[in-house]
């Protein structure tokens, strides 16, 4: 079956075929492999982020007083389900866009503010407490269940499987890091065969670094250290406004654009937790998709959708394949593909 098809989880046989023929894979991930497997009060998505920082932001444009109480709830997320409320609610959606919300948030709060409460907002929901007891979890229901299910299954992924050379992500956050180290405190305790990597989060092309036991995690939108770390590494920005995303994209020369046209172009490419809504993905995959040497995939799924849902997935779909990606479509659910991906450890 072609690419352009996307019939439930067919495609996923080109994908197991190129790890069978050890082809050389980067990840290209998300803020989905943070989701928790199941509900557990944690949020992590791009959207409870804005809403976080934005909260911050209204208290300084806003003066408190009832008259604004809806708009505050309206422009934060925390509207009732009532019929008012969510015509408010549509109505501050579409004129306060996610890059307006982020321009109003740099804006209002400034660099280092900002940057505290997205630090506050990741690390505080997810501890290396609860990573650790998730890799508890994940070790002892033998790979079946965890609350950071896919999080968890990359990083054992990365750890055992030769071919994937490197990690981009657009999170911010450590927690594929920690994810890997963790794991592989477990495999080295309990005498399981693992390859010995070290992940190095990368924020600057002149650190990269290929040693044999370095595994390179790159943080093309920036990295945000946990409390315990004394400083990010140099040269880290963070990209969060509109005009920061156009002047990512706009520039060839940066280490950010220059490494992700390098690896779409040369590596075979799985796409994990990403939406791919931001202006720079689409502009990379716009100017490689008639010049990659590999196939470019996509990891999407659905678990128990009604037939409208599926059919808007697929349509949605035909941007991604219209882009030169296959697209690898899951009606399973995330767990049931996540495990799948788990399962190509070096063809086996």
């Amino acid at each position: 079956m072609g690419s352009q098809e996307l019939s439930d989880i067919t495609n996923f046989e080109y994908l197991k075929r190129d790890f069978e023929r050890r082809r050389p894979v980067v990840l290209f991930v998300g803020t989905g492999i943070d989701f928790p497997s199941y509900r557990n009060g944690r949020n992590f998505s791009w959207d409870d982020l804005l809403n976080h920082l934005l909260t911050h932001s209204i208290q300084m444009i806003l003066p408190y007083d009832e008259s604004s109480k809806d708009i505050r709830d309206a422009l934060t997320g925390d509207l009732s389900l009532s019929y008012k409320n969510s015509k408010l609610q549509d109505q501050v959606d579409q004129a306060l866009t996610r890059m307006t919300k982020s321009t109003i948030v740099k804006q209002t709060l400034k660099n280092t503010s900002y940057v505290n409460l997205i630090q506050d907002f990741l690390y505080r929901q997810c501890s290396m407490d609860d990573l650790r007891q998730a890799c508890d979890e994940f070790i002892n229901s033998h790979k079946r269940v965890c609350v950071y299910y896919s999080l968890f299954q990359l990083a054992d992924m990365v750890l055992h499987c030769a071919n994937i050379k490197a990690v981009v992500t657009q999170n911010y956050d450590r927690f594929l890091e920690d994810a890997i180290l963790l794991l592989s405190e477990k495999y080295e305790h309990d005498g399981v065969s693992f390859i010995h990597r070290k992940p190095r989060i990368v924020c600057d092309w002149k650190n990269d670094d290929f040693s044999i036991d370095s595994f390179n995690i790159y943080h093309v939108h920036g990295y945000i250290p946990r409390y315990n770390e004394i400083q990010a590494p140099k040269n880290n920005s963070i990209v969060l406004t509109l005009d920061e995303f156009y002047e990512d994209s706009r520039n060839v020369y940066t280490w950010q654009i220059a490494s992700q046209l390098h690896f779409l172009s040369q590596y075979t490419c799985i796409f994990c937790g990403l939406s791919l809504e931001d202006y720079t993905s689409q502009r990379l995959l716009h100017y490689v998709k008639e010049k990659h040497k590999n196939k470019l995939y996509y990891i999407t799924a659905t678990r128990n959708a009604s037939n409208d849902t599926i059919t808007i997935n697929k349509i949605k779909n035909q941007f991604y394949t219209k882009n030169g990606m296959t697209v690898i479509y899951d009606n399973q659910g995330f767990n049931h593909i996540y495990k799948l991906l788990g399962e190509l450890k070096d063809g086996k």
